[in-house]
């Protein structure tokens, strides 16, 4: 892949709007921004700045990217509503503005939308299979509606939208007290206490570094033919749960399997490899290695 994005696809200078900029992925999103010369506004509700509420507003923006949303996998009863309400109330008060404004809009998805189809990889036209009963289905669900809503104002209002769905973005900047499975096993390695893994540990999962996903997002928001496409973003280096704590010598702890969690999730890369020129460049030892780093 060539390196950081050609400065001539955008305008320079550009007023851009990030949701959820205090939050991992939107922290980073907004240094590279910020580093790339353009103006940035970052609304977190950490900092006050719901995306639930309407009244929000500001004027002259280019580009919106839409990342706002609580995660903690271990405990998703904690975030539940503020998970439906970021995704569905958020999206559309954001997707608002986007279209008041004229500006280009990106939201940021999930690869869990899939659910539990049989055939992997996932691609972007895949058909999906949500179970609507499922303890966890709120997630996955709201995150599908924020698709469907972005969609709708692509489709009836002329919003200049894109989708991402990520496949478990990691690296430096993690929440010391992030659920997901590299800072959890990270923290307990640290340590050294055991990890804990589900059922057999035999579930797979891709890991995409923080770098190389940031720079996708970058291109799916300023590439030319981009309006109104979705993209998978994410590696295709497949690994256990058990070879994963195998890599960072950890001591492993088995527990039962969470209800409703996706046994196997891979995306197919080939859309944004064609459309964006884009494809990971950071292997899993080497974004492991520099995240450990950060957590010493």
């Amino acid at each position: 892949m060539p390196g950081r994005l050609n400065v001539h696809v955008t305008k320079s200078n550009m007023k851009i709007l990030v949701t959820g900029s205090s939050g991992f992925i939107g922290s980073n999103l907004v240094k590279r921004l910020t580093a790339d010369n353009h103006q940035v506004v970052g609304w977190d509700i950490v900092d006050g700045k719901d995306v639930c509420d309407p009244a929000l507003k500001e004027e002259n923006l280019d580009a919106i990217f839409h990342a706002a949303c609580p995660v903690n996998p271990a405990n998703y009863q904690q975030v539940a509503l503020g998970t439906i309400r970021a995704s569905v109330i958020g999206t559309e008060n954001i997707l608002k503005l986007a279209r008041q404004e004229g500006a280009k809009f990106l939201y940021i998805s999930s690869s869990e939308v899939y659910g539990d189809i049989y055939h992997r990889p996932f691609k972007e036209n895949d058909l999906v299979c949500l179970n609507p009963l499922g303890v966890r289905t709120f997630y996955d669900a709201s995150k599908l509606l924020g698709e469907v809503l972005t969609m709708f104002y692509h489709r009836y209002f002329g919003v200049n939208v894109r989708i991402i769905r990520p496949f478990n973005i990691y690296g430096p900047g993690m929440r010391m007290d992030d659920n997901r499975v590299i800072p959890s096993f990270m923290r307990k390695v640290r340590y050294d206490l055991p990890v804990q893994v589900t059922g057999k540990g035999d579930s797979t999962r891709t890991f995409c570094y923080i770098d190389d996903f940031i720079e996708g997002l970058i291109r799916a928001m300023f590439y030319q033919d981009t309006n109104g496409e979705v993209f998978n973003l994410g590696t295709t280096e497949l690994v256990t749960i058990n070879k994963l704590a195998k890599i960072l010598n950890a001591k492993v702890e088995v527990i039962d399997e969470r209800v409703g969690e996706q046994k196997n999730r891979k995306p197919n890369i080939s859309k944004a490899k064609k459309l964006l020129n884009w494809k990971p460049t950071i292997s899993l030892k080497e974004g492991l290695e520099l995240t450990w780093k950060s957590y010493q």
